[in-house]
């Protein structure tokens, strides 16, 4: 049987340990809590607060709303992180950030680097105690790419981390502008995963997102088809083909967009693939070969459905923990419960496919 692996779960950045991880010539500058007068707890950074205050609070009627990113213990301290992966069965929980989604936000690029790496240093400390069990992904400061590659480089051989985290744009230039392609050679050199994952609230640009002043609509819309762009230029802008070793997931807006989104690409590089030059193959192809991945929620209808289009080596189990949307504890019932997957694909989704895309069978480097 398969280890279970959640795909993508977060944890808090504590601001303290931050600080105390921060180059000292940006110290001063660190992010700091602030409550806003309706009384909800915000991160003033740089200028900014986050989440983003031009969005009315969806959760003010509960705790998610008064403290950031869950309320769970684990969320920030690692034991009690341990104690929810033996209630949930999970044997492997790959984290992200929550404040790390930010960095290429940050306008200041020294500070952003800066930023990346204490939260990366946070990481590995994070999962130093159970570094079988608790895996972390890096976050990169694309607002300067030459530091981004220095700092996935640094924190796969230094820090142990599994790879590196992009928005699904980078101040409105898609993943397949060449200026990404040093990050993209990195990670093919250090054959590790690169993962695309907005960040709700994060000041981060979002298709769509502009006509809306909710947590709610900004969340439904920001991460799909912020998802989709991503998804659409880097495959059909080359990336995969100028790259061959890399591997990309697409993470935390559910997988019911992916086959609608993945057969209209099919059908218009069967028909105007003369329009994508750099496009060498069926798209399709790069999720039936291991190169793409999309994240699935436990309880999703269209599950299946992506299975059938996308392969079922492609789909990676995610809980999200500890935020709000996540069904938490009992992700991995949902999925041995469902009626409509056979238990070798559950069984791939459960873990076989983040062990692929994650690299995990080499062994955790010690930081």
């Amino acid at each position: 049987m398969s280890l279970v692996i959640d795909a993508d779960g977060h944890v808090n950045e504590p601001l303290d340990a931050i600080a105390d991880l921060m180059d000292p010539t940006y110290r001063s500058r660190r992010p700091i809590l602030v409550k806003d007068t309706l009384g909800l707890s915000r991160i003033m950074m740089e200028g900014q607060l986050y989440p983003d205050t031009r969005l009315r609070q969806a959760h003010s009627k509960g705790v998610e709303g008064v403290k950031l990113g869950g309320s769970r213990p684990g969320a920030s301290d690692p034991l009690a992180r341990l104690a929810d992966l033996d209630l949930e069965g999970f044997d492997v929980q790959v984290i992200y950030g929550s404040l790390g989604l930010a960095v290429t936000s940050v306008r200041d690029t020294g500070f952003a680097t800066a930023l990346a790496r204490a939260c990366n240093d946070y990481y590995a400390s994070f999962c130093s105690g159970a570094p079988t069990r608790l895996r972390a992904m890096a976050a990169l400061p694309l607002g300067d790419v030459s530091a981004a590659v220095d700092e996935l480089r640094r924190s796969v051989n230094e820090l142990g981390l599994l790879g590196g985290t992009v928005p699904p744009n980078v101040n409105g230039r898609n993943l397949d502008d060449p200026a990404f392609d040093p990050l993209w050679a990195e990670a093919q050199a250090l054959d590790v995963p690169i993962a695309v994952h907005w960040g709700n609230g994060s000041h981060l640009q979002a298709a769509g997102t502009e006509r809306f002043d909710t947590h709610f609509m900004v969340h439904a819309v920001g991460h799909p088809f912020e998802q989709m762009l991503a998804m659409g230029s880097i495959i059909c802008g080359g990336v995969l083909d100028r790259f061959p070793g890399v591997r990309v997931a697409f993470l935390e807006a559910g997988c019911g967009w992916a086959p609608y989104w993945v057969e209209r690409l099919h059908e218009h590089w069967e028909r105007r693939g003369a329009e994508m030059p750099l496009l060498l193959r069926d798209p399709i192809e790069f999720f039936t070969t291991g190169r793409c991945f999309v994240s699935a929620e436990p309880q999703e209808a269209m599950l299946p459905g992506a299975i059938q289009v996308l392969g079922s080596g492609a789909l990676l189990f995610a809980s999200d923990y500890p935020h709000s949307d996540s069904l938490f504890p009992e992700c991995t019932k949902v999925v041995r419960a469902r009626t409509d997957l056979d238990d070798a694909t559950k069984e791939r989704l459960l873990g076989a496919n983040a062990a692929a895309y994650y690299g995990l069978n080499r062994p955790a480097q010690a930081p």
